[in-house]
């Protein structure tokens, strides 16, 4: 059967009708966005006069000896406390005349180069981030000075309103009129939030580069002051090529400010990211990790952005103690006892999507890199569940049946011939959709992927939770780009996914298609017990239910009687799952669930080389730890069995078919075309025993009409002004239309005017005279001339492919 043929199962694109109403919808959004705008703006705009006039008189302006940073408590899925989020140095004030001059400039070059020139606010600004706000129909843009920075970061609350904006204005004029610029600078400087739970440029100083402020080079500089404007995104231990585009954007804005020459700003550009420390930012023990993945959540969203997570809030989470701690303690011994220097270890909810436990390395004193929720590694054939889901959407059964062998040809994306083998060389014969799941026969699914098509094996991984590309991501990582791509290697695991992701993607499975984004954090309240954030779950049906169920029912062979054996718990209850090694051992998965948890474990290397064990794979390495750490996390929790699929699937035999589809036979494949310009189809797929491939059959070329004939239709007109007519059809092989022949045209009768007046010849001597005949009239010339229309077209086509992987049986 032919590559594709069953890839439109499951579902119909809507009629166009249906997609024109939609499309209506948002622009008739937009005009009452902008009629709404048009009659808000100027009541907002009295409203912000009467505000900011109250501000001016009654509000007092903060000064740096009225700011704390105090440890914001965590509290696990019961309220119990279990930790704190608070920087390792406290906040050091420093004057301003002791640091070196490129220090403030290049805060200056980063924030706001026209400090010297504004009186607090500024109105181009403030301009732009009401065009943006209105437009987008909320608070988005702030448009703020470095004063009205130091305002908002120590004085108000984090909430995004307009009033707060008018509060922040007010108090910011307020300060200009109290205190010169140096002093506000100076303020700013020792309260702004740096990222890393530090405050204040001396903290900062010591955190990132582990030197006093006063001692910081200008490189140095210039990427502190780049991190300001989002400190958990342009962390440079974190996100060391966006932290590196911002240096160069403050360095620019110094030279613009004239506080370096295009020498010296050149020479600085050069030298590239200054190396940064790796301090840890939160309270150790046994929950490290977890608080870190917390306040990552929490630092990504602009309410928290600027340090408020780490003033005094009391932060509720869905971390299990109990869970966190026993994921902490195997992954700490398989490690140390291992052949690997790291892994991870992220149990989910399925249920609600709430992260139970995070264990992102051996222990945050020895790796500060969070590898649960930031490393991005292949999954190698754990990724292969999607391809089954799809194959699966597509309306074949798991009991379909392909041929085994030990190798396969794939064309790659360079469109060579590429040979995809199996784990150590082994040919299992034939083997259905079943069997092929618990060996991991990367043969079976090479031929699964090209049967239902590359996008579908996508659009499958996006449905139960995997990102497409990193706007998708569930936590920032260091990806740009597209995530999952068509490569012929696809289902083989070359894309790059956090353990993060492949956990919530294989809980999608357990809660029977329903996917739940996963949180950390449930509710965030201040010290007065008012709610700042409370996100609600965000879910939806994303895999049709009975689809879901019987991926699964096809992963329990996985640990029953294949590569997951190792993956058995102790009480006998069901669990589903899949294995997966990457070429060389380099990242070793196993990636399975219960219906009330969903958890994976992978091993691996920091520095991404080759485990160094004979048993370097998914189920000698990683599906041992997942047992381990399972059998202790489900202490007490009930046995619950899975709910058996109901579906009816249709059988595909994988065999090449021995006969050729209707309009083709076996022959061997001409090289060129023949004399009417016709080249068949070939089916490269379908052969006989000799190898021949089945040739199209060339079809009965239907004949022009009288008159006409297969040609190139002429762009201009002939010698004689005329133009031929065209036929749309038939056309011949070559695709050439029927094209009027014109002959050689009539020559026009010329009549003389005097020729009319002629006399008519003397007759002949008759017997007896008669009278003479009337002469004929003469005929009107001919008028003979000729017109046509053409036609032209023509198809492309493209292909893409990629690297080939390999898994263990």
């Amino acid at each position: 059967m032919s590559s594709g043929s069953r890839a439109s199962r499951g579902g119909e694109r809507r009629g166009s009708t249906a997609s024109t109403k939609k499309a209506a919808h948002p622009r008739r959004r937009r005009w009452r966005r902008w009629l709404l705008g048009l009659l808000v703006v100027p009541l907002l705009a009295l409203g912000a006069v009467g505000l900011l006039a109250f501000y001016l008189i009654f509000s007092s302006v903060p000064l740096p000896d009225d700011l704390t940073t105090t440890s914001s408590v965590v509290h696990d899925k019961d309220g119990e406390e279990v930790g704190g989020l608070l920087g390792e140095l406290a906040r050091e004030d420093v004057p301003l005349g002791s640091l070196p001059d490129h220090v403030p400039s290049a805060v200056l070059g980063a924030e706001d180069r026209g400090f010297y020139d504004h009186y607090g606010v500024s109105v181009r600004g403030v301009a732009r981030a009401l065009f943006t706000n209105v437009r987008a129909g909320e608070v988005q843009e702030g448009g703020s000075t470095i004063t009205q920075q130091y305002i908002k970061n120590a004085a108000l609350a984090p909430d995004q309103t307009y009033t707060r904006k008018v509060e922040e204005a007010a108090l910011a004029i307020k300060m200009e009129r109290e205190f010169d610029k140096d002093e506000i600078l100076e303020s700013y400087l020792n309260t702004i939030y740096w990222g890393r739970g530090t405050f204040g440029i001396e903290a900062a100083a010591r955190t990132y580069f582990d030197v006093p402020a006063a001692e910081l080079s200008p490189n140095q500089a210039a990427t502190l002051a780049g991190i300001i404007a989002a400190p958990e995104g342009f962390d440079p231990g974190d996100n060391p090529e966006r932290a590196d585009e911002r240096r160069r954007f403050t360095l620019n804005g110094m030279r613009e400010m004239g506080h370096l020459t295009e020498e010296e700003y050149q020479q600085l550009v050069d030298e590239g990211l200054p190396e940064v420390s790796d301090r840890a930012v939160i309270d150790q023990g046994p929950n490290a990790y977890y608080l870190d993945a917390v306040r990552r959540e929490l630092g990504s969203n602009p309410s928290f952005a600027q340090g408020e997570v780490f003033r005094g809030l009391r932060i509720h989470t869905e971390l299990d103690p109990s869970m966190q701690s026993a994921a902490q303690q195997v992954l700490a011994e398989a490690v140390t006892e291992g052949p690997t220097d790291t892994g991870a270890i992220v149990s989910i909810d399925p249920a609600t999507g709430g992260v139970r436990a995070v264990a992102g390395g051996p222990d945050i004193d020895q790796q500060t890199f969070n590898t649960a929720i930031r490393a991005v590694r292949q999954p190698g054939s754990t990724f292969k569940t999607f391809t089954l889901q799809a194959f699966m959407d597509a309306g074949w059964s798991p009991d379909s049946t392909f041929a085994a062998p030990a190798e396969i040809e794939i064309e790659d994306e360079d469109g060579d011939d590429a040979t995809v083998r199996n784990f150590g060389g082994s040919s299992f014969g034939e083997q259905t959709v079943r069997q092929a799941t618990a060996s991991s026969t990367n043969t079976v699914y090479m031929q699964m992927q090209e049967e239902i098509g590359r996008g579908a094996v996508i659009d499958a991984a996006s449905a139960a939770g995997l990102p497409v590309d990193a706007s998708d991501e569930i936590h920032s990582t260091d990806r740009s780009g597209p995530v999952l791509q068509p490569f012929a290697t696809l289902t083989l695991g070359v894309a790059s996914i956090t353990p993060l992701e492949m956990t919530s993607a294989h809980a999608t499975y357990a809660a029977d298609g329903q996917r739940v984004r996963p949180r950390f954090v449930t509710r965030v309240e201040d010290l007065d017990g008012r709610v700042l954030y409370e996100p609600g779950p965000r879910d939806s049906q994303s895999v049709d239910t009975e689809i879901a169920r019987a991926v699964t029912d096809v992963l329990t062979g996985v640990v029953t009687g294949g590569s997951g054996t190792n993956a058995a718990l102790e009480d006998g209850r069901p669990v589903a799952g899949k294995t997966g090694t990457t070429q060389e051992g380099r990242d070793v998965w196993f990636s399975g669930y219960i219906p009330q948890l969903s958890t994976s474990v992978w091993l691996g290397n920091l520095d991404n080389s080759p485990i160094e064990a004979e048993n370097a794979t998914g189920g000698g390495l990683a599906a041992p730890v997942w047992r381990d750490y399972m059998n202790r996390a489900v202490e007490g929790m009930d046995i619950v069995e899975f709910t058996p699929p109901s579906i009816d699937l249709e059988l595909l035999d994988g065999e090449p078919e021995e006969e050729c589809p209707e309009g083709y036979s076996f022959a061997d494949p001409p090289s060129e075309a023949d004399e009417d310009g016709f080249f068949p189809d070939i089916l490269v797929d379908i052969t006989d025993e000799d190898g021949r491939p089945c040739v199209e059959d060339k079809p009965e070329l239907e004949q022009c009409p009288a008159g006409y004939e297969f040609a190139d239709p002429p762009t201009e007109e002939d010698e004689f002004g005329r133009f031929p007519d065209v036929l749309d059809e038939p056309r011949d092989f070559q695709g050439r239309p029927c094209v009027e022949v014109l002959g050689e045209p009539e020559e026009e009768e010329e009549e003389e005017e005097e020729e009319e007046e002629e006399e008519p010849d003397e007759p002949d001597e008759p017997d007896e005279p008669d009278e003479p005949d009337e002469p004929d009239e003469p005929d009107e010339p001919d008028d003979q001339s000729g017109d046509g229309d053409g036609d032209d077209a023509g198809t492309s086509g493209s292909d893409e492919a990629g690297t080939s992987d390999t898994d263990e049986p």
